[in-house]
Parts: C-alpha cells; sequence; structure tokens
C-alpha cells in the first residue's frame, strides 16, 4: 500500500465518520433514534437499502462466485424481484397502518408478548450470526490490505462502525450508507475498467473466452431444480423469493429503513425500485469475477492466490495502481461498514424496544448508545466465531462453500421460523394463539441451526441452503395453526 492509498482511505474514513457526526441531533424522543422521525425521503432510504443489501458479501463474495464458476447466482435475483413486489404491496404498508417501531410489534398485536419477546429474540440471534458472517467476509478484505490477522482486522471494522452508529442512530446510519454507496460502486467500476483494459484482447477477448467456456452462463435448467444444490433456476428462485421474503419482513435490520419512510406507499415503492437495481449491481460484481479469471488465465500472477476468497483484495493489492488502490479498498470497507453499521442499529432498537422496554416507554440517547456498544462487542464475537468455524471445516477436510454462499446460509439460521410466525400472523389471523406460536418459533430456529451446523457434523448438507428458509417456515406454520387461538389479540392487525 502507498502512500496515496492511505490517503484515499483515510479520506474515505474522515468522511464517513464526519457524515455520521453531522446526522447526530440534540437527544430526544427514542423513536427519533430509532426511526429517524419516519421522514426519511424515498431517494435516501432506497440508497440506505442498495448499500445494506450490497454487503461485503457482495463486494467480494460475488467475484468469487463468478471466478470459480459463472453468473448462476444471478438467478437469486429473480425470486428476490417477486418478493419484494409482494412485500411493497401487502407488507410495507400494513407495519406502518399498524404504526409498529420494530416489526416484532405486529406479533404481539396477533399472538401476544412472548411471542413479541421470543421472536425479537431469534432476530437478536439471527442477525448477530449472519452479521458476524459479514464481518468476517469484509475483514478477509482489510487482512489482505493491512497485511495483519485477520482476528486484529474484525476487531478494527466492527470499531470504526460502532462509533458513528452511537452517535446517531438510524438516521446516522441512512446518511453514511448513502455517501458509502457510492463509494463501492465507484471502487467497483475502477477495478473492473482496470481489468478490461489490461484483458488480451480487450473486451471482446474477455467476452469471446467467458462464452467459450461457459463462465457467463446465467441460467441453469437441467435440471429445472434439486434439492441438494441451489445452482439450478428452480432452486435459485425458490433460495431469492423466500430468502428476501424473510429478511425484508421479519428481519428488522433490512425493514428500519422502510419504516422510516413518510408512509407505506413510499416505503414500498424503495423497495421494488432496488429489487431492479439489484440487476445491474449483481452483474457488475459477477463481471469482475469473471474478468479476473480471464486474466489470471492468460496473465498467470507472481502473488500466491490459492486462497480464492481473496481474489480481488489480492488483485488490488498487487495490480493497481496507488491511489487506485485506496478506491478499491475504500469499497470494500464501505461494503462491509453499510451492512455493520445497520446491524448495530437494528439488534439495538429490538433490543430497548421489544426484550427490555422501559416501564414508561422509550428509551434515552445514553441508554441507546450503551446497548449499540455491547451490540457491537456482541457483532466482533460472532465474526470471531464465524472465523472459527470455517477453520474447523478446513480441519476436518470439508469442503467449504463460496464466501457468498456461506453468507446466505448464515443468514438462513433463523429465518424459517420467523417466517412461518409472521406468515400465519398475515394470512390466518384467526388460527393460533401465544403458546404455539412459541412452539413453532423453536422447532423453525431449532431445525435451521442444525442444517446450517450439518456440514460439520456430517461432512455434507443434505438440504441446499435456499431450501432451508421454506422448509423451516412450513414446520413452523403447521405448528402455529394446529390449535385455534385461545384468547383475542390485543389488536388486529392491519
Amino acid at each position: 500500500m502507498g502512500v496515496l492509498d492511505w490517503i484515499a482511505m483515510a479520506a474515505y474514513a474522515a468522511a464517513v465518520l464526519a457524515v455520521g457526526r453531522w446526522a447526530a441531533y440534540a437527544p430526544g424522543q427514542s423513536e427519533d433514534h430509532l426511526l429517524a422521525g419516519r421522514n426519511l425521503p424515498t431517494p435516501l432510504v432506497l440508497l440506505s437499502m442498495i448499500a445494506t443489501e450490497l454487503s461485503a458479501a457482495t463486494f467480494v463474495g460475488v467475484p468469487h462466485a463468478a471466478y470459480t464458476g459463472d453468473w448462476s447466482y444471478l438467478q437469486l435475483a429473480f425470486g428476490a424481484l417477486a418478493a419484494k413486489l409482494v412485500l411493497a404491496a401487502r407488507v410495507i404498508p400494513a407495519y406502518h397502518r399498524a404504526g409498529v417501531v420494530t416489526v416484532y410489534g405486529f406479533l404481539r398485536a396477533r399472538f401476544g408478548d412472548r411471542c413479541q419477546r421470543a421472536a425479537a429474540g431469534c432476530f437478536v440471534l439471527g442477525r448477530t450470526l449472519a452479521s458476524g458472517a459479514r464481518l468476517f467476509i469484509a475483514a478477509l478484505a482489510f487482512s489482505a490490505a493491512a497485511r495483519v490477522g485477520i482476528e486484529f482486522a474484525i476487531v478494527a471494522c466492527a470499531l470504526a462502525a460502532g462509533l458513528y452508529t452511537r452517535w446517531g442512530g438510524l438516521r446516522a446510519v441512512v446518511w453514511t450508507d448513502a455517501l458509502q454507496a457510492g463509494v463501492f460502486v465507484l471502487g467497483a467500476l475502477a477495478a473492473l475498467q482496470v481489468l478490461g483494459a489490461q484483458a488480451e484482447g480487450g473486451w471482446g477477448g474477455l467476452y469471446d473466452w467467458a462464452a467459450t467456456n461457459g463462465r457467463s452462463q446465467v441460467f441453469h435448467t437441467d435440471p429445472w431444480i434439486a434439492l441438494t444444490s441451489g445452482i439450478p433456476l428452480g432452486s435459485a428462485f425458490v433460495a431469492g423469493f423466500f430468502l428476501t421474503l424473510a429478511t425484508h419482513s421479519t428481519d428488522h435490520d433490512m425493514v428500519q429503513r422502510l419504516l422510516a419512510a413518510r408512509d407505506g406507499r413510499r416505503g414500498g415503492r424503495a423497495l421494488w425500485i432496488s429489487a431492479t437495481i439489484n440487476f445491474p449491481m449483481t452483474a457488475l460484481f459477477l463481471s469482475i469475477g469473471t474478468a479476473l479469471a480471464y486474466h489470471h488465465a492468460t496473465t498467470p500472477p507472481s502473488y500466491d492466490i490459492s486462497d480464492a476468497r481473496q481474489v480481488l483484495p489480492l488483485f488490488a493489492l498487487h495490480e493497481l495502481p496507488s491511489g487506485l488502490r485506496g478506491l478499491v479498498f475504500s469499497g470494500l470497507f464501505a461494503a462491509g461498514m453499510s451492512s455493520l453499521d445497520s446491524a448495530i442499529c437494528a439488534i439495538s432498537a429490538t433490543w430497548v424496544s421489544d426484550l427490555a422496554p422501559r416501564p414508561a416507554g422509550g428509551a434515552d440517547h445514553a441508554r441507546m448508545r450503551r446497548v449499540s456498544f455491547v451490540t457491537c462487542v456482541g457483532l466482533t464475537l460472532a465474526a470471531l466465531g464465524m472465523a472459527a468455524y470455517q477453520g474447523a471445516l478446513v480441519a476436518e477436510g470439508v469442503e467449504l462453500p463460496s464466501l457468498v454462499e456461506f453468507a446466505l446460509s448464515a443468514m438462513g439460521v433463523l429465518y424459517g421460523g420467523l417466517l412461518g410466525v409472521f406468515a400465519v400472523g398475515f394470512l390466518a389471523p384467526s388460527r393460533g394463539d401465544e403458546w404455539s406460536s412459541l412452539a413453532g418459533l423453536a422447532a423453525g430456529s431449532a431445525i435451521g441451526l442444525g442444517l446450517f451446523l450439518e456440514p460439520l457434523v456430517s461432512g455434507a448438507a443434505s438440504l441446499a441452503w435456499g431450501y432451508r428458509i421454506p422448509f423451516a417456515a412450513a414446520v413452523t406454520a403447521l405448528i402455529v395453526v394446529a390449535r385455534p387461538a385461545r384468547r383475542s389479540p390485543t389488536s388486529t392487525p392491519a
């Protein structure tokens, strides 16, 4: 790393901290800290949504997927689009009409206080695991750039995101996300431009090589579907659809910014527009992976690329000119920070609103900052655990999943149980009671955790990650509806 690189990265860090500080405001009602006064403009909500969705798993993991395979990852976007259209029309407006602070308030109206707290607890644990996986992936890039251990990289990334989140809550998160979205898109475009300029035969040579070797194939229809693989089109559509249903309706990390929009219609609009933007953004990072594969096939690198997970950070470190290298690594860190800060804010909001609310209601800024600090520590420990988990898989001789598949499978550990309970709440308001909802959550969570750990125990997965959420959700829903409601809910869901 040269002087210009460190200057570029320092300028990025200073800009993020300055924007986060600017977005902070004087202490007021806790809802302002949690939902930014519910008056965020739609374009800002949209940019924040894009920044959070395109995490370090996208910046590092998607090029890795294309580098070692093809463009089949893009199939997930079609399932995600279908799910977002459903959520934008039905679910997000319902949350706004109900006036909930977190999505788990919906479950309180439907099933009672215990279900609300249990679901919030599942979210906190599940989001900690998922964001720990994302932080681990971001730290891989930082480790390559600064030539430090993965443990130090994890701690440094977590502290940076935790600082400005404590200052201004969701408002600071959304404004810094908008800045970071621009930074990591610029970094990705810069890397792709250099790869195209260096390609033997230019863009035409790259295209011909990719087409000849099947490296640009998107759709896999033979077979259409397979329970043990996420590659076939049907499997990918199911995975994208149910994963997005879960993330954007039951995960407060994603939904919080939609609740902060001025109304449900605007929140829904930001959601479905983000689904359309997802296609070119995913294609951008897939292009980088394919271009890297062509570059290394025609010009073998002089440095070690045995760890293909770090193929993009290693290329940036060894082959990009000074200054531009700093921009790309700034983009890598921006991708990591934009998802980590959101998780800190969402977990903190869920804790003070659902798990440990003040008797009189609300939570002051001092309390929110303390909870944010503890959350940051928890995410750091989760990332260290994810690093240890991958190390254990290597020690057992288990083939590692791609980085993006690892991140997605970690997200799905507790989503199935949550999706099953929410689905019953929306679709069958006359069925299920508080205790059956708790039993369903417990069963769905146990199934998700067992399927995630299965490769470590048996050496292979019996069910592809994309089926884990709908399977656990179906079991949960069946348990919840098995017993009719025995009491009237405190209010009727919108």
